[in-house]
């Protein structure tokens, strides 16, 4: 076993709303907020308008495409900073920042962008090339140093990157279109793989030129209050929409009351021969695709009736998933995984999917991997062996929670103590319809449920920071953009928001479960830590395997259902008047609809 650590700190949830001291508050989830911050001080006061040079008759010279929703940032609704508090940019931050790569999952691989290529010495020191083709919407030329001081905010900001990267030394410039990265000595025998995943896919939303003075301030910090001064400036600092610099395909030039646009990006080497602009902000959802206005809805696959002019929705896989998660208090759940297995199968997941979600696939492992991948890190016998805690089961919850002492009177289950047994299950509002199928569920089979909803940035602030639920449901954040088992199955861990080795404690370091692959088996220990060094610094296909089969059974066994179903995105598409491949799979990509359309572009028809 590597005496060595691998471990994240990331800037948590909690830590946000202390810097900021804004209830509501997500600066790295991207959840929106109220305004604060004192940035502007940082940068010299008031921020310049961005000049673009576009077409002022766009729209006469232009087709309209009008995206479903309401991004629209006039009067600041939303700040392009990915670090503030407001940050919530929603499907705009796809159309309007561009990637070093992104992940394809039906071929499970990194397809360059503005990356041209890549090389990796022994020791993991890695030099990027990239294309001189791609500019910002002022103009100005995309560079390696934009990259870097992209990078090393992420380090300065705790995202992750800068346990395996020296935020102050690790990344650097070769030139204006290469930049190197290294990792701290102590990690130069991570998995190839798993350091791919801490930086290839990095999403270009900073520029040098207005975020460079922040990296001089880290640099000029000498203590740790003043290294966290200057993250509560970045968090801060609020650029407009026509102050922010935009390197994506699509660049905003108008918003008012009514509506917002973006017209292509006259210096994106691929969006600069577009003939379509895209207006945005006035229709949302449902109402713009019976009224036919709509050319692309994102992710309500259920809305039916529909005009002929929208065909089946295609699936962007996001690497995204939705969860059930456990809480602490309920010293049951805490103390006893017999207890969280008849929770998950009393929930009909294949019926809840239907519903809500209808053609994703259900996971039916509940490995703490991600279902689209996961078997290219555990073996195929443990796979076949393992609970599916997916269907409905009730008289095998029952079994379990009789097993643990519960009884079952007049319909109602009572704990081992001769007590009502009551959850309490507070739900942010993005989830309603999962929340309400899970509740019927566990209600019908006795549970006392207390559940009820909040407003999402109301249970993201007094929920959600310090736990206060029994049972909750929600997006697995942590695995977007890393396609690796150990960075899922490190979010499960050691998330500071929601790690069960940090804050929920419902097991220990080292637990005991069946016999990997013999659930009937006798029990074996797995020291949770050491099985992660040793998949982080695996030196080949098949010790990753034997680490990440060990962790997935662990998970199987203690964490049922805390990974439910891969949370799939869906398009409804105007395929009657413009040109979208259907049945093209580069809608499997990570990044949804933006990056389909720089794959094949787009048309009237």
């Amino acid at each position: 076993m590597p005496a060595r650590r691998y471990r994240h700190d990331y800037l948590s949830r909690r830590r946000v709303l202390a810097l900021t001291g804004v209830a509501g508050a997500t600066a790295l989830a991207g959840c929106s907020g109220d305004e604060n911050g004192d940035a502007d001080d940082l940068l010299g006061g008031d921020h310049d308008e961005v000049e673009v040079d576009y077409p002022e008759n766009y729209a006469e010279e232009m087709n309209q495409a009008v995206p479903s929703g309401a991004v629209n940032p006039f009067d600041d609704e939303h700040i392009f900073n990915p670090y503030h508090h407001a940050w919530n940019p929603g499907d705009a931050q796809e159309t309007s920042f561009e990637y070093l790569t992104i992940f394809h999952t039906e071929e499970g691989e990194f397809i360059p962008r503005v990356a041209e290529n890549w090389q990796i010495d022994d020791d993991l020191h890695t030099r990027v090339e990239i294309s001189d083709e791609y500019a910002w919407s002022d103009g100005t030329s995309v560079t390696a140093a934009d990259f870097v001081t992209a990078l090393r905010l992420e380090g300065y900001m705790q995202m992750g990157i800068e346990q395996y990267v020296d935020p102050d030394t690790g990344v650097t410039t070769d030139g204006d279109y290469a930049f190197e990265i290294e990792p701290r000595d102590e990690f130069t025998d991570l998995e190839e793989e798993l350091w791919l995943n801490q930086w290839i896919e990095a999403l270009l939303n900073v520029s040098e030129a207005q975020y460079g003075e922040f990296i001089e301030e880290f640099e000029a910090a000498d203590s740790d209050d003043e290294h966290e001064a200057v993250q509560e400036d970045v968090i801060g600092f609020e650029p407009s929409w026509n102050e922010a610099l935009f390197s994506g395909p699509f660049v905003f030039v108008e918003a008012n009351e009514e509506f917002a646009d973006q017209v292509p990006n006259p210096h994106h080497p691929i969006a600069q021969d577009w003939d379509f602009y895209l207006r945005h902000g006035e229709y949302e959802g449902e109402e713009g695709l019976h009224a036919e206005e709509v050319d692309w809805e994102h992710n309500d696959p259920t809305i039916e009736n529909l005009p002929d002019i929208y065909d089946e929705p295609p699936v962007s896989f996001s690497g995204q998933s939705f969860a059930i998660i456990f809480g602490r208090d309920d010293e049951y759940i805490r103390d006893y995984p017999e207890v969280r297995q008849a929770l998950a199968y009393a929930v009909d997941m294949p019926n809840l999917v239907d519903v809500t979600s209808p053609g994703t696939p259900v996971d039916t492992y509940s490995t703490g991997i991600d279902y689209g991948y996961v078997e290219h890190f555990v073996r195929d016998d443990v796979l076949d062996a393992m609970p599916n805690y997916a269907p409905e089961d009730t008289d095998t919850a029952q079994n379990l929670l009789e097993d643990v002492g519960f009884t079952l009177e007049d319909d109602e289950w009572h704990t081992p103590d001769g007590d009502l047994w009551t959850l309490n299950f507070p739900v942010g509002d993005w989830f309603d319809t999962h929340s309400e199928m899970v509740y019927n569920n566990l209600a019908e089979f006795g549970i006392d449920v207390d559940y009820f909803l909040d407003e999402m940035p109301t249970w993201q602030s007094e929920v959600e920071p310090d736990l206060e639920f029994d049972l909750t449901v929600h997006l697995n954040y942590g695995m977007a953009r890393q396609y690796h088992a150990h960075a899922d199955l490190y979010e499960e861990m050691y998330n500071p928001d929601r790690g069960i080795l940090t804050e929920r404690n419902l097991f220990d370091e080292v637990v005991e479960v069946p016999e990997v692959g013999n659930p009937d088996g006798d029990t074996v220990e797995i020291d949770i830590p050491d099985a992660l060094d040793g998949l982080a610094a695996a030196q080949s296909d098949e010790e990753a395997m034997d680490y990440a089969t060990d962790l997935a059974w662990a998970h199987n066994q203690l964490l049922p259902a805390a990974v439910v179903h891969p949370w799939s995105e869906h398009y409804w598409v105007n395929a009657g008047e413009w040109d979208f491949d259907l049945d093209s799979d580069a809608w499997l990509t990570s990044n949804r609809i933006t990056h389909y359309l720089l794959e094949h572009g787009l048309s009237p028809e």
